[in-house]
């Protein structure tokens, strides 16, 4: 997302994908309370490839200096001046030219703020042993959502213009992106795939792998032996006869005691299996179904799996090929 330095505030914005100038308020993004001002002064737009200017207003748009046309368009470049109207006003300066991308924006907009945070489909905020929360979309729902690490609630809405706190800070959330249905570019949903756990004969390792046409090899990893308990529990309920939207609900705090964790640590285990499964298949569908929740209960929701312990299948799904 790009965004420019008001110089005489010494702040920073985002522009939206068309961002508008002008002393029209509630009407143009970019608020200019100047008698010499347009209502509708200029527009700065995305056009697929790169962001340009066009002076629409009567006393004049100068980038770098040079007088534009009205009804002129110019492309932009890094730190070039933007001045509205009087050549001796401080104006904008361009900062960044990134495409429009959904993005946390910090509050503090000072010359010393945080860095934005762009979004892709699913982040663990802050990053590293410790996060706090998820945000991420859904592809279904053409959504955002945040969900806290630390509880057992439901997801929430995030909504343009939201705040986010998380690391003793804050973000607006600014949604800049229009998703649908023409920017998946794979038909695959997550239960295609078979999930193949092998677990070490100590059950001190688990390794996943998912098949379909080829195998994708998400290694060892902690949180592989949660998604194996919750698959053993629904193997179990589809031995003992129960349907398939009934099988392998546990209480979350069961399975934290199943796992010796405690809630938080469980949380987080939960949490980075989503994302590690939506950094592998970005564009595949069904993301939800990997661990559902409902009730304060949890389950593997997706359909095929088996469980080898060394080299021996102890466990398989029923709708298991093979």
């Amino acid at each position: 997302m790009a965004y420019l330095l008001d110089v005489a505030a010494e702040a920073y914005f985002p522009l939206a994908p068309h961002h508008t100038f002008g002393r029209l308020a509630n009407s143009v993004d970019t608020h200019i309370d100047k008698p010499y001002v347009s209502k509708l002064h200029a527009a700065i737009e995305w056009n697929g490839e790169r962001w340009r200017i066009k002076n629409l207003g009567l006393n004049g748009t100068w980038i770098n200096g040079i007088a534009m046309a009205q009804g002129e368009t110019r492309e932009l470049a890094m730190n070039d001046e933007i001045v509205l109207a009087a050549q001796n006003d401080h104006g904008f300066r361009v900062m960044d030219l990134h495409a429009p991308n959904d993005m946390l924006w910090p509050v503090d907009r000072s010359p010393q703020m945080q860095t934005p945070v762009y979004l892709s489909r699913y982040h663990l905020l802050p990053e590293g042993d410790a996060p706090e929360l998820a945000v991420y979309f859904d592809e279904q729902a053409q959504q955002w959502y945040r969900e806290a690490i630390a509880e057992h609630g439901d997801a929430q809405i995030l909504n343009d213009g939201d705040l986010v706190q998380y690391a003793a800070g804050a973000w607006q959330f600014v949604r800049a992106q229009i998703y649908g249905p023409t920017e998946v570019k794979s038909a695959r949903h997550i239960n295609d795939f078979e999930f193949v756990f092998n677990l070490s004969l100590d059950e001190e390792t688990t390794q996943l792998e998912l098949r379909q046409q080829q195998v994708l090899d998400l290694a060892v990893r902690t949180h592989h032996y949660l998604l194996l308990q919750l698959a053993r529990h629904r193997a179990e309920d589809a031995a003992r006869g129960l349907d398939a939207k009934s099988q392998g609900w546990v209480y979350a705090e069961d399975l934290a005691g199943e796992l010796g964790l405690d809630s938080t640590h469980m949380n987080i285990q939960i949490f980075r299996a989503r994302k590690q499964l939506a950094d592998l298949l970005p564009d595949a569908l069904g993301q939800h179904c990997l661990l559902e929740r409902r009730g304060g209960k949890i389950r593997f929701g997706c359909e095929k799996f088996k469980i080898y312990k060394g080299e021996q299948l102890t466990l398989a799904s029923p709708s298991t090929s093979g």
